[in-house]
């Protein structure tokens, strides 16, 4: 089984939360102030460290005036990650506490956690409901709730990671499992020697082992074993076994990986693992003292884990490992929080290939900002960008990035925005293909949205003949004819030869560089009009 739904009101930061997740991976991403540890410390509740955990007054959601509430609710609810899983005998004594959902004909468990003051006691109360939220009166509900955990135990994944610092682990079970594992990499590729799958999998036993340590065992490892820490070939063995593991649909392989990390866990000192638990794992900005590499490559590990996976994060490197259904973006209102994500059917093949070429891939700190300013190509996103902060604007600062959009299409980029609750404003020619753009614009922003808020058309054939006009026309003619005289020639055949002689990034720069020298008022009004409407929208989201 796996989390489907988180809903929690009135613990710690978080006022009013609903969230479901991915039943693989959820990637969190969120600002400052959107209740990352609140979360964190809600799904610990469900680690065998912390069952039956009894609230205590700081427990209590207060608002920035430290007014307290008086009430807690924290509703998990468990969802079989397949058809008839509960039938397994591991599960049968759940059955009773178990409902189905008529969508999807799937079972659901709901565990229901809840605290409320009176005078001076805080009574917290466990109990498993149905889909009323009609508490199932079994004497020994406890028992139940215990078996639970025990199957789907929450495990928070230790971070702190340097190259120098991860161990070899010599435990004899985590030691089978890595060689069965071996043994199955060995049938399904002929591309790995024996060699690179021992010292590959050597460094995927570490980092798992490295997570769990303690600090004590941290500072042993990093003074003592550092001879038997992997290497850099070791990390590029274990890069290649991860190549095997994409192109394989194998459940063994899942189940040896399972074993190693469930092994490592017994090893070290942990709550002792059932042999049928399933843990669901918690990291917490994991990007935080990890180096790039091992981020990328431990990282392509863990998804082939067969758990579920809840990571919060705010590394660009990190959330283009994942599918775009595993990102979520956390929005602060002041009644709640809000996530923003996407089912995996919201967007088609060809769609959600070019958000994850586009964005994923080239520019994936796109994901982290308030606002996208989406322009035509790659030298309005240059030229733009200089002459805003020449304008008193700057635009990554407030959380405003400038994407390109020819490639890749306006239409996927604004669905996607809007999905997420990414704001989004549009700068665009005035030729046809411009026209076709702010037709587009107007289809997207909304009924109830005014187009203008959400748009500029420059009125000009393109941005070059749109500065010609308004006061750089000496920039071109002198790229193009070495004078600032008057040229009797059409202004689209002077900017070409321009563009000839010269090259559209350089004349990019020329002009920067011009209004540099003239100052804030040589700069089109129009665009400092929409640089401050944008800066204006950005700070608002925060």
């Amino acid at each position: 089984m796996f989390i489907e739904q988180m809903d929690i009101s009135g613990f710690k930061g978080i006022k009013s939360l609903s969230l479901t997740l991915n039943p693989s991976a959820s990637v969190l991403m969120g600002e400052n102030r959107w209740g990352r540890s609140s979360l964190i410390s809600a799904l610990q509740l469900l680690s065998l460290d912390n069952q039956f955990y009894q609230f205590v007054d700081s427990d209590f959601y207060h608002d920035k005036y430290d007014v307290y509430g008086n009430k807690i609710v924290i509703k998990i609810t468990y969802c079989e990650s397949y058809f008839n899983e509960l039938n397994n005998p591991i599960y049968q004594q759940l059955l009773p506490v178990a409902y189905t959902v008529d969508q999807d004909k799937l079972r659901r468990i709901t565990y229901l956690i809840t605290a409320n003051k009176q005078a001076d006691k805080i009574i917290t109360q466990h109990s498993l409901v149905d889909l009323q939220q009609r508490t199932f009166a079994f004497a020994d509900h406890k028992a139940l709730i215990a078996h639970l955990i025990m199957l789907n135990p929450v495990m928070a994944l230790k971070s702190s990671i340097s190259l120098q610092d991860l161990p070899i682990t010599n435990q004899p079970l985590s030691e089978y499992y890595t060689l069965q594992l071996c043994e199955q990499l060995k049938t399904y590729s002929t591309q790995l020697t024996q060699d690179e799958l021992h010292r590959g999998l050597q460094a995927a036993r570490a980092l798992l082992e490295y997570y769990f340590a303690d600090q004590e065992h941290r500072y042993h490892y990093k003074h003592v074993a550092q001879k038997g820490s992997p290497r850099s070939e070791d990390w590029n063995s274990l890069e290649r076994i991860n190549n095997v593991l994409d192109d394989l649909d194998n459940d063994y392989l899942r189940t040896a990986l399972l074993g190693i990390l469930g092994a490592i866990i017994n090893a070290k000192g942990h709550n002792t693992l059932s042999q049928h638990a399933v843990p669901i794992l918690i990291l917490e900005e994991p990007e935080s003292q990890l180096h790039p590499i091992i981020l990328s490559v431990g990282f392509r590990l863990l998804k082939h884990l067969p758990t579920q996976k809840i990571i919060t994060s705010n590394s660009s490197d990190l959330v283009s490992l994942f599918p775009l259904e595993c990102l979520y973006r956390l929005i602060r209102l002041p009644d709640k929080i809000v996530p923003k994500y996407i089912t995996p059917q919201s967007f088609g093949i060809d769609d959600s290939r070019r958000i994850l070429f586009h964005i994923f891939y080239r520019r994936a700190s796109a994901l982290f900002a308030r606002c996208w300013l989406l322009v035509e190509g790659e030298t309005e996103v240059w030229l733009l960008r200089e002459l805003a902060e020449q304008s008193g604007y700057h635009l990554s600062s407030e959380g405003v990035q400038l994407i390109e959009f020819a490639q890749c299409g306006l239409k996927p980029l604004i669905k996607y925005a809007n999905k997420m609750g990414i704001h989004w404003y549009v700068i665009t020619d005035g030729d046809m293909a411009g026209k076709k753009y702010a037709d587009t614009v107007k289809s997207l922003c909304g009924d109830d949205k005014n187009p203008d808020d959400y748009l500029t058309v420059l009125p000009a054939r393109d941005i070059e003949n749109f500065l010609f006009k308004h006061g750089f026309s000496h920039v071109y003619k002198l790229a193009a004819y070495n004078t600032t005289q008057h040229i009797d020639l059409p202004v689209h055949q002077i900017i070409q030869k321009a563009i000839h002689k010269s090259s559209k990034p350089d004349l990019a720069i020329a002009i920067c560089d011009d209004a540099k020298s003239r100052g804030i008022n040589a700069i089109p009004r129009l665009l400092t009009d929409t640089f401050a409407k944008i800066i204006k929208v950005s700070k608002a989201l925060v």
